[in-house]
């Protein structure tokens, strides 16, 4: 059997093949045109949903899968045109039915997608600034929208977008959009060169295009098709960081006004994104602040308070640091032996690391105290130990000395640049000076200094770092000295204060800190 072919005058409508009622795809996102494609490929079209199901629930197969309405197409096409049916395809309902089953959960992942893709686009826009959060990405992403739907309202266009250049100044990317499809964030960065548009806003803060559909719209290189636009530059401190591009569906003719308004979007864009970066910055300084003063609190625990430490024995010390840590340490106790120990140390460091040099150094004396030990033995085993913990510069200057509290004899051995001597009402004399040995882990074999002294009954002891003696900042060794001599005679003048009293009107520029050992008379 042959087909025949119906003349024209029998069919209800005459004409040739049916034309698509749908949107132009090149304005559709992928969303719609998956179901564009879904519905002229199966003849069906969703006509609503079950529920919402959520993506990760719908793609593991845990529930088992929404119910979807669907409806048949019907075309008046098809009516008037009989050659046309054999384009319609044999898909089933249910066969219909999973594959849009399926199509929902692939929307509503790219969806999410988008979404995320939009926080972080938000995220690097607020990093581009050259200043340097507490808001969490959606809300960056939300305010920027905000900016951006203010601008087209003000401007009278129907899409914004921002453009932030990278670290080169070579490409510029898309960061956020208003009246665009989410989808368009997802496009590689544009280069810079041959954007005219963008360079010219670049040099001119403004750029008015009336007409982007002329013989001269390819020049402007505008990165969506639309008949007019506007281009201004984004700035922070006369700085350009990105470009904002505001487009009109419509032809028209911006004015003075017009221009205005999209400069002061384009300053809005800027304080909002220096405004966050800002905002961040603050609550970082804010949670190392916090951070360093509990370890500033934790070193001041660590240190002994002042206190008789044997029978006619008193011992203080001190330490002052124009950083919230301190990179110095003194210690006093009673060995097994009966011998009084003191110690005065202070990392090379001034930094951060620098406390933490001397923490090592504090947790390496206590472990070597609880032993027999003289005091070069103990200098000698700390070098040793902060030489082997570390390949870098440990360096740490330390005053360690013994005393028999029976009779006032005692030894003491210096590495480094912390000094000492004993003060009395008939004058004083130094115990050790700085320079005269090595800082400790400075080599492999530190050159100690030892010696032996006698402190009679009302004289002290008295040992400082070099922030003390400072020759900008702090003391002379006569000043120093002369400041202990007089506070040891006078009976209710304590030595450390006194040295505090002769600092006084002096920058604090370094760390200051000292140890004093008192004899009763």
């Amino acid at each position: 059997m042959t087909k025949t072919t119906i003349p024209n005058y029998l069919r209800l409508h005459a004409g040739s093949k049916r034309s698509r009622p749908f949107t132009s795809r090149a304005v559709m996102d992928p969303v719609a045109r998956f179901w564009q494609a879904y519905t002229e490929a199966t003849g069906w079209r969703v006509a609503s949903y079950g529920g919402k199901r959520p993506a990760a629930t719908s793609l593991d197969g845990q529930q088992p899968p929404q119910s979807v309405r669907l409806r048949p197409v019907i075309d008046n096409a098809l009516m008037g045109d009989l050659d046309a049916l054999s384009d319609v395809p044999m898909v089933s309902r249910e066969a219909a039915e999973q594959l849009a089953i399926a199509g929902s959960d692939l929307a509503q992942l790219f969806q999410q997608s988008l979404d995320a893709f939009e926080h972080q686009e938000a995220e690097l826009a607020a990093t581009a600034t050259p200043v340097a959060a507490s808001d969490t990405a959606d809300q960056v992403a939300a305010r920027l929208q905000r900016v951006l739907d203010r601008a087209r309202s003000a401007t009278g266009c129907d899409a914004a977008a921002i453009y932030m250049l990278d670290e080169q100044t070579t490409t510029l990317k898309l960061r956020a959009c208003a009246g665009l499809p989410q989808a368009r964030l997802l496009r590689p960065a544009r280069p810079l060169r041959g954007s005219r548009g963008d360079l010219e806003s670049l040099v001119r803060d403004v750029v008015l295009i009336d007409d982007l559909c002329g013989t001269l719209s390819t020049t402007w290189s505008s990165p969506e098709p639309y008949a007019s636009a506007m281009v201004v530059r984004i700035e922070e401190d006369e700085l350009p960081i990105g470009t904002l591009w505001l487009w009109s569906t419509a032809p028209q003719t911006f004015s003075h006004r017009d221009a205005a308004a999209a400069q002061v979007a384009a300053a809005a864009v800027a304080a909002e994104l220096a405004r966050t970066k800002l905002s961040r910055d603050r609550h970082r300084w804010t949670t190392t602040s916090s951070t360093l003063q509990s370890a500033a609190q934790w070193q001041l625990r660590q240190l002994p308070p002042a206190m008789e430490l044997s029978p006619g024995y008193f011992v203080d010390g001190w330490t002052e640091s124009p950083r919230p840590w301190a990179c110095s340490w003194h210690s006093w106790e009673i060995l097994p032996d009966g011998m009084i120990a003191f110690a005065l140390a202070e990392a090379d460091c001034s930094e951060l690391c620098g406390a933490m040099i001397a923490a090592t150094a504090r947790a390496a004396f206590a472990a070597h105290s609880n032993y027999r030990h003289s005091v070069t033995d103990m200098l000698s085993r700390l070098s040793d130990s902060l030489w082997q913990t570390n390949s870098g510069d440990q360096i740490v200057s330390m005053l360690y000395g013994h005393l028999n509290p029976e009779n006032g004899e005692g030894s003491v051995a210096s590495a480094g640049r912390c000094q000492a001597i004993i003060a009395g009402s008939r004058g004083f004399r130094p115990v050790c000076c700085g320079m005269q040995s090595d800082p400790l882990a400075s080599r492999i074999d530190c050159r100690l200094a030892h010696t032996e002294f006698r402190l009679h009954a009302g004289e002290a002891l008295v040992a400082v770092n070099r922030g003390v003696l400072d020759a900008t900042s702090g003391l002379t060794q006569a000043a120093w000295a002369d400041a202990v001599r007089q506070a040891v005679v006078k009976p209710d003048c304590p030595v450390l204060p006194a040295i505090r009293r002769a600092l006084a009107g002096r920058p604090l520029d370094v760390e200051r800190a000292g140890l004093m050992l008192f004899r009763r008379s």
